[in-house]
Protein backbone atom coordinates (compact mmCIF):
# COMPACT_ATOMS: atom_id res chain seq x y z
CA UNK A 1 0.00 0.00 0.00
CA UNK A 2 1.48 3.31 -0.71
CA UNK A 3 1.34 6.13 1.96
CA UNK A 4 0.97 9.79 0.14
CA UNK A 5 3.46 11.98 1.34
CA UNK A 6 2.85 15.25 2.91
CA UNK A 7 3.65 17.22 -0.98
CA UNK A 8 0.59 15.28 -2.67
CA UNK A 9 -1.39 16.32 0.09
CA UNK A 10 -0.21 20.29 -0.26
CA UNK A 11 -0.98 19.66 -3.64
CA UNK A 12 -4.37 18.04 -2.51
CA UNK A 13 -5.08 21.16 -0.86
CA UNK A 14 -4.47 23.89 -3.29
CA UNK A 15 -6.73 22.06 -5.68
CA UNK A 16 -9.62 22.13 -3.15
CA UNK A 17 -8.69 25.97 -3.07
CA UNK A 18 -8.94 26.31 -6.29
CA UNK A 19 -12.11 24.98 -6.96
CA UNK A 20 -14.93 27.61 -7.96
CA UNK A 21 -17.38 28.31 -5.09
CA UNK A 22 -21.06 27.80 -6.12
CA UNK A 23 -23.26 31.29 -5.61
CA UNK A 24 -25.44 30.78 -1.46
CA UNK A 25 -28.59 30.03 -2.75
CA UNK A 26 -31.35 31.62 0.39
CA UNK A 27 -34.20 29.44 0.92
CA UNK A 28 -37.76 31.28 0.34
CA UNK A 29 -39.66 31.16 2.72
CA UNK A 30 -42.64 28.96 2.17
CA UNK A 31 -45.93 30.39 0.60
CA UNK A 32 -48.52 30.29 3.54
CA UNK A 33 -51.76 28.20 3.25
CA UNK A 34 -54.84 29.71 2.41
CA UNK A 35 -57.48 28.05 4.94
CA UNK A 36 -60.34 30.56 4.38
CA UNK A 37 -61.26 29.07 0.95
CA UNK A 38 -63.97 26.72 2.46
CA UNK A 39 -65.45 30.03 4.79
CA UNK A 40 -65.28 32.35 0.77
CA UNK A 41 -67.44 29.47 -0.27
CA UNK A 42 -69.55 29.49 2.37
CA UNK A 43 -70.07 33.27 2.49
CA UNK A 44 -70.96 32.93 -0.87
CA UNK A 45 -73.65 30.23 -0.79
CA UNK A 46 -75.54 31.82 2.28
CA UNK A 47 -75.61 35.25 0.69
CA UNK A 48 -78.71 36.68 0.08
CA UNK A 49 -79.13 38.00 -3.41
CA UNK A 50 -82.75 40.91 -3.22
CA UNK A 51 -83.11 40.20 -6.93
CA UNK A 52 -83.53 36.53 -6.76
CA UNK A 53 -86.97 35.22 -6.56
CA UNK A 54 -86.91 32.50 -3.58
CA UNK A 55 -89.93 30.63 -3.14
CA UNK A 56 -92.05 30.70 -0.18
CA UNK A 57 -91.49 27.01 1.83
CA UNK A 58 -94.43 24.80 0.50
CA UNK A 59 -96.91 23.65 3.60
CA UNK A 60 -96.54 20.12 3.55
CA UNK A 61 -98.70 19.09 7.13
CA UNK A 62 -101.54 21.46 7.65
CA UNK A 63 -105.02 21.51 10.92
CA UNK A 64 -108.31 22.05 9.45
CA UNK A 65 -110.30 24.28 11.75
CA UNK A 66 -113.54 25.36 9.90
CA UNK A 67 -112.37 27.46 7.18
CA UNK A 68 -109.17 28.35 8.44
CA UNK A 69 -106.02 26.10 7.27
CA UNK A 70 -103.37 26.33 10.81
CA UNK A 71 -99.53 24.97 9.74
CA UNK A 72 -98.12 22.60 11.25
CA UNK A 73 -95.10 21.82 8.85
CA UNK A 74 -93.19 23.16 6.02
CA UNK A 75 -90.39 21.87 3.81
CA UNK A 76 -86.98 23.06 4.89
CA UNK A 77 -87.75 23.11 8.49
CA UNK A 78 -88.74 20.81 11.75
CA UNK A 79 -91.03 21.25 14.62
CA UNK A 80 -91.65 19.53 17.44
CA UNK A 81 -94.18 17.64 19.62
CA UNK A 82 -93.90 17.77 23.33
CA UNK A 83 -95.45 16.28 26.12
CA UNK A 84 -95.57 13.65 29.77
CA UNK A 85 -95.25 10.78 29.64
CA UNK A 86 -98.29 8.45 28.70
CA UNK A 87 -100.01 11.20 27.34
CA UNK A 88 -100.22 9.44 23.90
CA UNK A 89 -97.79 11.99 22.07
CA UNK A 90 -97.59 8.75 19.62
CA UNK A 91 -100.76 8.29 18.59
CA UNK A 92 -100.73 11.91 17.21
CA UNK A 93 -98.19 11.35 14.70
CA UNK A 94 -100.37 8.13 13.56
CA UNK A 95 -102.98 10.75 12.59
CA UNK A 96 -100.36 13.45 11.06
CA UNK A 97 -98.23 10.40 9.04
CA UNK A 98 -101.87 8.91 7.54
CA UNK A 99 -102.63 12.41 6.33
CA UNK A 100 -98.86 12.43 4.88
CA UNK A 101 -98.75 8.75 3.49
CA UNK A 102 -102.23 9.34 1.38
CA UNK A 103 -101.53 12.93 0.84
CA UNK A 104 -105.14 14.26 0.90
CA UNK A 105 -106.94 14.98 4.13
CA UNK A 106 -107.85 12.54 6.82
CA UNK A 107 -110.79 12.72 9.26
CA UNK A 108 -111.74 16.11 7.73
CA UNK A 109 -109.08 17.34 9.90
CA UNK A 110 -105.16 16.72 8.70
CA UNK A 111 -104.01 17.72 5.65
CA UNK A 112 -100.99 16.11 4.10
CA UNK A 113 -99.28 17.69 0.84
CA UNK A 114 -95.92 16.28 -0.42
CA UNK A 115 -94.70 17.13 -4.01
CA UNK A 116 -94.89 13.88 -5.79
CA UNK A 117 -90.91 13.65 -6.05
CA UNK A 118 -91.07 13.97 -2.41
CA UNK A 119 -93.84 11.22 -1.15
CA UNK A 120 -91.36 9.04 0.95
CA UNK A 121 -92.27 9.34 4.59
CA UNK A 122 -90.25 7.52 6.84
CA UNK A 123 -91.15 6.93 10.77
CA UNK A 124 -88.18 6.65 13.46
CA UNK A 125 -88.48 5.30 16.70
CA UNK A 126 -85.77 4.86 19.39
CA UNK A 127 -87.89 3.61 22.24
CA UNK A 128 -90.12 0.90 21.60
CA UNK A 129 -90.23 -3.05 20.77
CA UNK A 130 -90.27 -3.84 16.81
CA UNK A 131 -93.99 -5.31 17.48
CA UNK A 132 -95.02 -1.85 18.73
CA UNK A 133 -93.50 0.05 16.20
CA UNK A 134 -94.57 -2.41 13.54
CA UNK A 135 -98.16 -1.83 15.26
CA UNK A 136 -97.64 1.71 14.37
CA UNK A 137 -97.32 1.24 11.03
CA UNK A 138 -100.30 -1.16 11.05
CA UNK A 139 -102.82 1.96 12.80
CA UNK A 140 -101.39 4.11 9.79
CA UNK A 141 -102.82 1.66 7.24
CA UNK A 142 -105.88 0.84 9.42
CA UNK A 143 -107.12 4.55 9.20
CA UNK A 144 -105.98 4.60 5.25
CA UNK A 145 -107.68 1.23 4.83
CA UNK A 146 -104.77 -0.37 2.58
CA UNK A 147 -102.55 -2.51 3.28
CA UNK A 148 -99.06 -1.71 2.50
CA UNK A 149 -98.38 1.53 1.43
CA UNK A 150 -95.47 2.25 -0.74
CA UNK A 151 -94.32 5.23 0.58
CA UNK A 152 -94.38 4.49 4.23
CA UNK A 153 -91.23 3.10 6.18
CA UNK A 154 -90.51 2.51 9.96
CA UNK A 155 -87.56 1.83 11.69
CA UNK A 156 -87.20 0.35 15.09
CA UNK A 157 -83.59 1.33 16.31
CA UNK A 158 -84.04 0.70 20.07
CA UNK A 159 -80.95 -1.62 19.61
CA UNK A 160 -78.58 0.91 18.85
CA UNK A 161 -76.42 3.58 20.49
CA UNK A 162 -77.32 7.24 20.30
CA UNK A 163 -74.59 8.18 18.16
CA UNK A 164 -75.57 4.89 15.86
CA UNK A 165 -78.97 6.13 15.73
CA UNK A 166 -78.15 9.76 14.64
CA UNK A 167 -75.74 8.21 11.97
CA UNK A 168 -78.68 5.71 10.68
CA UNK A 169 -80.94 8.36 10.17
CA UNK A 170 -78.34 10.56 8.44
CA UNK A 171 -77.19 7.88 6.01
CA UNK A 172 -80.86 7.49 5.50
CA UNK A 173 -81.54 11.05 4.79
CA UNK A 174 -78.60 11.77 2.20
CA UNK A 175 -79.65 8.62 0.35
CA UNK A 176 -83.37 8.29 -0.12
CA UNK A 177 -84.39 10.85 -3.43
CA UNK A 178 -87.88 10.73 -2.84
CA UNK A 179 -88.32 11.23 1.10
CA UNK A 180 -90.32 14.24 1.63
CA UNK A 181 -90.78 13.67 5.56
CA UNK A 182 -89.25 12.49 8.73
CA UNK A 183 -90.77 11.16 12.31
CA UNK A 184 -88.40 11.28 14.94
CA UNK A 185 -90.15 9.43 17.55
CA UNK A 186 -88.01 10.26 20.81
CA UNK A 187 -84.83 12.64 19.25
CA UNK A 188 -83.86 12.50 22.97
CA UNK A 189 -82.23 9.01 22.58
CA UNK A 190 -80.03 10.83 19.75
CA UNK A 191 -77.63 11.86 22.83
CA UNK A 192 -75.91 10.36 25.40
CA UNK A 193 -77.46 13.37 28.56
CA UNK A 194 -80.19 15.39 27.49
CA UNK A 195 -78.17 18.50 29.94
CA UNK A 196 -75.25 18.48 27.71
CA UNK A 197 -75.30 21.82 25.71
CA UNK A 198 -72.72 20.82 23.10
CA UNK A 199 -75.25 17.46 22.13
CA UNK A 200 -78.07 19.41 22.31
CA UNK A 201 -76.28 22.36 19.89
CA UNK A 202 -75.22 19.15 17.65
CA UNK A 203 -78.65 17.93 17.27
CA UNK A 204 -80.21 20.91 16.39
CA UNK A 205 -78.09 21.48 13.82
CA UNK A 206 -78.65 18.51 12.33
CA UNK A 207 -81.84 18.82 11.90
CA UNK A 208 -81.57 22.48 10.45
CA UNK A 209 -78.42 21.50 8.13
CA UNK A 210 -81.32 18.05 6.90
CA UNK A 211 -84.09 20.18 6.37
CA UNK A 212 -82.46 22.82 4.40
CA UNK A 213 -79.93 20.98 2.77
CA UNK A 214 -83.06 18.07 1.22
CA UNK A 215 -86.00 20.43 1.48
CA UNK A 216 -87.82 18.00 3.81
CA UNK A 217 -89.39 18.44 7.14
CA UNK A 218 -88.66 16.58 10.33
CA UNK A 219 -91.52 15.99 13.45
CA UNK A 220 -89.53 15.08 16.28
CA UNK A 221 -90.63 13.83 19.65
CA UNK A 222 -89.52 15.13 23.68
CA UNK A 223 -90.47 14.04 26.95
CA UNK A 224 -91.57 17.27 29.17
CA UNK A 225 -90.28 18.12 32.42
CA UNK A 226 -91.90 16.21 35.44
CA UNK A 227 -92.38 19.28 37.71
CA UNK A 228 -93.33 21.86 34.80
CA UNK A 229 -94.41 22.10 31.04
CA UNK A 230 -91.18 23.12 29.60
CA UNK A 231 -89.52 20.45 27.03
CA UNK A 232 -86.67 18.35 28.96
CA UNK A 233 -83.18 19.53 28.99
CA UNK A 234 -80.55 21.85 27.17
CA UNK A 235 -82.26 19.48 24.06
CA UNK A 236 -85.63 20.69 24.77
CA UNK A 237 -84.38 24.56 25.15
CA UNK A 238 -82.81 24.43 21.80
CA UNK A 239 -85.21 22.63 20.15
CA UNK A 240 -88.02 24.70 21.34
CA UNK A 241 -86.07 28.02 20.11
CA UNK A 242 -85.08 26.70 16.60
CA UNK A 243 -88.45 24.76 15.40
CA UNK A 244 -90.97 26.17 13.25
CA UNK A 245 -94.09 24.96 15.63
CA UNK A 246 -94.10 23.66 19.18
CA UNK A 247 -97.58 21.55 19.43
CA UNK A 248 -97.90 19.90 23.26
CA UNK A 249 -99.98 16.93 23.49
CA UNK A 250 -101.81 16.75 27.67
CA UNK A 251 -104.56 14.74 29.14
CA UNK A 252 -108.19 17.12 29.30
CA UNK A 253 -108.30 16.91 33.32
CA UNK A 254 -112.09 16.32 32.86
CA UNK A 255 -111.86 12.85 31.20
CA UNK A 256 -107.96 11.34 30.96
CA UNK A 257 -108.79 9.07 28.57
CA UNK A 258 -108.73 12.04 25.89
CA UNK A 259 -105.53 13.57 25.26
CA UNK A 260 -105.20 17.07 24.23
CA UNK A 261 -102.79 18.81 21.33
CA UNK A 262 -102.68 22.39 21.15
CA UNK A 263 -100.13 24.61 19.91
CA UNK A 264 -97.25 26.24 21.99
CA UNK A 265 -94.75 28.21 19.57
CA UNK A 266 -95.93 28.79 15.78
CA UNK A 267 -94.10 30.62 13.19
CA UNK A 268 -97.01 30.70 10.60
CA UNK A 269 -100.44 30.48 11.05
CA UNK A 270 -101.11 28.84 14.24
CA UNK A 271 -103.14 25.27 13.76
CA UNK A 272 -106.37 24.64 15.75
CA UNK A 273 -106.34 22.55 19.19
CA UNK A 274 -108.16 19.46 19.02
CA UNK A 275 -108.73 16.59 21.15
CA UNK A 276 -108.80 12.73 20.02
CA UNK A 277 -109.29 9.37 21.73
CA UNK A 278 -107.89 5.90 21.58
CA UNK A 279 -111.34 3.68 20.23
CA UNK A 280 -111.57 -0.10 20.74
CA UNK A 281 -109.34 -1.01 17.71
CA UNK A 282 -106.57 0.64 18.91
CA UNK A 283 -106.71 3.59 16.59
CA UNK A 284 -106.83 7.54 17.40
CA UNK A 285 -109.94 9.11 16.47
CA UNK A 286 -111.35 12.68 17.14
CA UNK A 287 -113.41 13.52 19.76
CA UNK A 288 -116.67 15.75 17.55
CA UNK A 289 -117.89 18.26 19.68
CA UNK A 290 -114.66 18.66 22.31
CA UNK A 291 -114.10 22.12 23.58
CA UNK A 292 -111.83 23.23 25.77
CA UNK A 293 -113.00 24.55 29.47
CA UNK A 294 -112.25 27.72 30.38
CA UNK A 295 -111.99 27.27 34.01
CA UNK A 296 -110.69 29.38 36.40
CA UNK A 297 -106.89 28.73 36.49
CA UNK A 298 -105.11 27.04 39.72
CA UNK A 299 -102.62 29.78 39.73
CA UNK A 300 -105.39 31.92 41.44
CA UNK A 301 -107.28 29.51 43.32
CA UNK A 302 -106.63 28.60 46.91
CA UNK A 303 -105.00 25.24 47.92
CA UNK A 304 -109.21 24.15 49.25
CA UNK A 305 -110.36 25.11 45.71
CA UNK A 306 -108.27 22.47 44.06
CA UNK A 307 -109.76 18.89 44.55
CA UNK A 308 -107.49 16.85 46.74
CA UNK A 309 -106.82 14.16 43.91
CA UNK A 310 -104.65 17.21 42.06
CA UNK A 311 -102.64 18.29 45.23
CA UNK A 312 -101.74 14.83 45.97
CA UNK A 313 -100.42 13.53 42.33
CA UNK A 314 -98.24 16.88 42.35
CA UNK A 315 -96.70 16.20 45.51
CA UNK A 316 -95.99 12.78 44.73
CA UNK A 317 -93.88 14.24 41.70
CA UNK A 318 -92.00 16.67 43.61
CA UNK A 319 -90.89 13.75 46.46
CA UNK A 320 -90.30 11.33 43.37
CA UNK A 321 -88.21 14.22 41.53
CA UNK A 322 -86.39 15.61 44.82
CA UNK A 323 -85.81 12.55 47.08
CA UNK A 324 -88.13 10.60 49.99
CA UNK A 325 -86.69 14.09 52.31
CA UNK A 326 -86.81 17.08 51.19
CA UNK A 327 -85.64 20.71 53.01
CA UNK A 328 -88.56 23.39 53.46
CA UNK A 329 -87.23 25.85 50.60
CA UNK A 330 -86.65 23.01 47.97
CA UNK A 331 -90.10 21.91 49.02
CA UNK A 332 -91.25 25.58 48.45
CA UNK A 333 -89.51 25.96 45.01
CA UNK A 334 -90.78 22.64 43.93
CA UNK A 335 -94.60 23.92 44.39
CA UNK A 336 -93.50 27.51 42.79
CA UNK A 337 -92.51 25.96 40.29
CA UNK A 338 -95.66 23.24 39.36
CA UNK A 339 -98.22 25.87 40.61
CA UNK A 340 -96.59 28.88 38.74
CA UNK A 341 -97.07 30.79 41.98
CA UNK A 342 -94.97 33.22 43.92
CA UNK A 343 -93.03 32.26 47.23
CA UNK A 344 -96.22 33.40 49.62
CA UNK A 345 -98.02 31.10 48.00
CA UNK A 346 -96.25 28.29 47.87
CA UNK A 347 -95.84 28.65 52.14
CA UNK A 348 -99.69 28.83 51.98
CA UNK A 349 -99.80 25.64 50.35
CA UNK A 350 -97.05 23.89 52.28
CA UNK A 351 -99.17 24.82 55.53
CA UNK A 352 -102.16 23.88 54.10
CA UNK A 353 -100.42 20.40 53.38
CA UNK A 354 -99.20 20.46 57.12
CA UNK A 355 -102.78 20.62 58.37
CA UNK A 356 -104.18 18.03 56.08
CA UNK A 357 -101.40 15.84 57.19
CA UNK A 358 -100.42 15.10 53.65
CA UNK A 359 -96.50 15.96 54.57
CA UNK A 360 -94.88 15.73 58.16
CA UNK A 361 -92.47 18.55 59.01
CA UNK A 362 -89.59 16.92 61.31
CA UNK A 363 -87.15 17.68 63.34
CA UNK A 364 -86.90 21.16 65.05
CA UNK A 365 -88.91 24.57 64.27
CA UNK A 366 -86.60 26.85 62.14
CA UNK A 367 -84.00 24.33 62.37
CA UNK A 368 -81.82 24.04 59.74
CA UNK A 369 -81.87 20.67 59.55
CA UNK A 370 -85.52 20.41 59.41
CA UNK A 371 -86.99 18.43 56.15
CA UNK A 372 -90.41 17.52 55.32
CA UNK A 373 -91.61 13.61 54.39
CA UNK A 374 -94.52 12.80 52.34
CA UNK A 375 -97.41 10.85 54.38
CA UNK A 376 -98.60 7.72 52.33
Amino acid sequence: MKIKTITDLNHLGEGLENTPKLPSIDPKPPKPIDNTSHVKEWLKASKIDPKEKIKKPQVCLSIIDGVIEGIIGTLGNFSLIIGKAKTKKTFSLVLFLSALVANSTVARKFKGLLPDEKSKVVFFDSEQARFHVQMFYHRVCNILGIEDPVNLECYCLRQFTPSERLEIIEYYINTEPNLGFVAIDGVRDLVNSINDEEEATKIASCLLKWTEQKNIHIITVLHQNKRDENARGHLGTELVNKAETVLSVSLDPQNKKISVVEPEFCRDREPGIFAFTVNENGLPELVEGWEKVDTKSKKTLSPSEIEPEYHKAKLQEIFKDLGDEIKGGELVDGLKTIFEIGNTRAKEFRTYYLSRNWIKRNGKLRSPNQYYTLNQ
